[in-house]
């Protein structure tokens, strides 16, 4: 049986916000646990717009240090210290921005009660809860940057409850070896996971991109590649690629060739420049390139099946 993934954008501006638009964020909730992305000024009112809770929260992924990504940090951690909050918060960070994140949080004067796991990443870096792997993909900005891909793990097959059994395997750690494509020892023998799955039932997760912010990539990361979903900045229409190219952000066309590049299915554009009163513009010339791109807006709910 799938379960769903949902994505919330809880905002969509670049910079500054404007009266309709929150800066850049965005939610995934899956299995109930909630996936945090970038965390700017007010993000704790828009998890409360969505209806998702703050405390299942469990893992803050930031992208760079340019406080329109970050802000919003000191204002969520108190809030959930004033819930009461008892549980491990991670938050993840591009290398090395630990000793400035603690000076951030130190200034707070608030003793937490719970503990705040600052985790730095690479390039390299590849992280496993449940059945999601998060990754990361380098991008072009002018801080040290980090896009993230969200990715449900695959299932090599149908597992055989009843075959395994039958074989002496206790339930436990063995079917999980097993699942997981590993091999077992019972006793003298040798058990390999093709005696007790049928590889006929094997499902591809889903794949979820976030990559802001970002002059568009020269060459599509391997992990980018055949994305369900491409959630991707695009600050600036090319009337204003100079801009674009000066700041190290994209621009709508840039963005929708790479994506076709990509060969992923749907592209949202978020992180749009305040200079745009009318967003679909942004919109509007991506489409032109690739007919699967759409303009996020803010408190949209993007929601797919993991398998």
């Amino acid at each position: 049986m799938s379960d769903k993934i949902k994505m919330y954008f809880l905002g969509t501006s670049s910079s500054t916000p404007t009266k309709n638009r929150n800066l850049s964020s965005l939610l995934i909730n899956y299995k109930g646990n909630n996936y945090l992305f970038d965390c700017p000024e007010n993000v704790q009112q828009q998890i409360m717009k969505v209806s998702e809770s703050i405390l299942k929260i469990k893992n803050i992924f930031i992208t760079h240090f340019h406080g329109d990504h970050f802000f919003g940090l000191l204002g969520l951690l108190a809030t959930m210290q004033l819930n009461q909050r008892t549980e491990d918060l991670n938050i993840f960070l591009p290398f090395g921005f630990s000793k400035d994140i603690k000076q951030y949080i130190a200034s707070s004067k608030i003793i937490f009660s719970f503990k705040i796991n600052l985790k730095e990443v690479k390039s390299s870096f590849s992280y496993t809860f449940d059945n999601i792997n998060i990754s990361c993909v380098k991008l072009n900005h002018s801080v040290l940057t980090f896009g993230y891909v969200f990715k449900v793990l695959d299932k090599i097959g149908k597992f055989d409850k009843k075959k395994a059994l039958s074989l002496n395997i206790p339930e436990g750690p063995f079917f999980s070896k097993l699942q997981n494509g590993e091999k077992i020892k019972i006793g003298n023998k040798f058990i390999f996971p093709k005696d007790v799955i049928d590889y006929n039932y094997k499902k591809i997760g889903k794949k979820i991109c976030y990559l802001t912010d970002t002059f568009v990539l020269n060459k599509v990361p391997p992990k980018v590649l055949n994305a369900d979903i491409l959630i991707h900045e695009s600050s600036f229409i090319s009337e204003h690629k100079l801009r674009a190219k000066e700041t190290l952000h994209s621009v709508a066309q840039d963005v929708s060739l790479f994506a076709k590049k990509a060969d992923v299915k749907k592209l949202y554009l978020t992180h749009i420049s305040p200079r745009y009163k009318d967003v679909l513009v942004i919109e509007k010339e991506a489409k032109k390139f690739f007919k699967n791109s759409f303009v996020a807006k803010d408190l949209d709910l993007i929601e797919i099946s993991d398998y």
